[in-house]
């Protein structure tokens, strides 16, 4: 991988996966987190959100044991993440970025829990925290996330700020901040 910066935003992802602290993802790891999100911003498990967040984090989960597990044992450490993760902005593309896009837009439907077509601050942050990250983040995300400056993220910018933490290589780049300065 060439930038520091990606493989920097990259870790964060793999430790926010890590609900264990172990050093490798597994099934359990995605499931843990779709659950998660899916008591914080969708508990209702007939609910479109709730389906969306659940089939999103599998797919992601069955895409990286395809793509990453190089040594077959049903989980992936922090370098196997980070050497199929990286390729996904690059020539040899794995899908990656695509995968976790297909899962932002239903983590952005949920969030927005009013059904206006944005996210306020306030529903950012209880994103942030059904992650277990600070909210402080989220705050410092959410105000470099909302590029015309109206106080909240429409599903573009959302998505915008997705696929640049996981590809981004600019430092300027609104979306390298969603996890935090790297």
């Amino acid at each position: 991988m060439s930038s520091s910066l990606t493989a920097s935003n990259l870790a964060l992802i793999f430790a926010a996966l890590d609900s264990n602290d172990d050093n490798r993802l597994t099934a359990a790891d995605f499931t843990l987190r779709a659950d998660q999100f899916c008591a914080a911003l969708a508990p209702d498990p007939n609910s479109a959100h709730h389906q969306g967040i659940r089939k999103g984090f599998a797919d992601w989960w069955e895409h990286l044991r395809a793509t990453a597990d190089i040594d077959s044992d049903d989980s992936v450490s922090c370098a196997e993440y980070l050497a199929a993760a990286s390729n996904s902005a690059g020539p040899s593309a794995n899908g990656h970025a695509d995968v976790v896009l297909s899962l932002a837009a239903p983590l952005f439907d949920a969030t927005d829990t009013d059904a206006d077509g944005a996210i306020s601050l306030q529903e950012y942050v209880r994103f942030y925290t059904a992650m277990d990250l600070d909210g402080k983040i989220g705050e410092l995300a959410f105000a470099r996330l909302d590029n015309d400056g109206d106080g909240r993220l429409n599903r573009q910018e959302f998505l915008d700020g997705v696929h640049a933490i996981l590809t981004s290589e600019n430092p300027a780049d609104p979306g390298t901040w969603m996890l935090g300065r790297t």
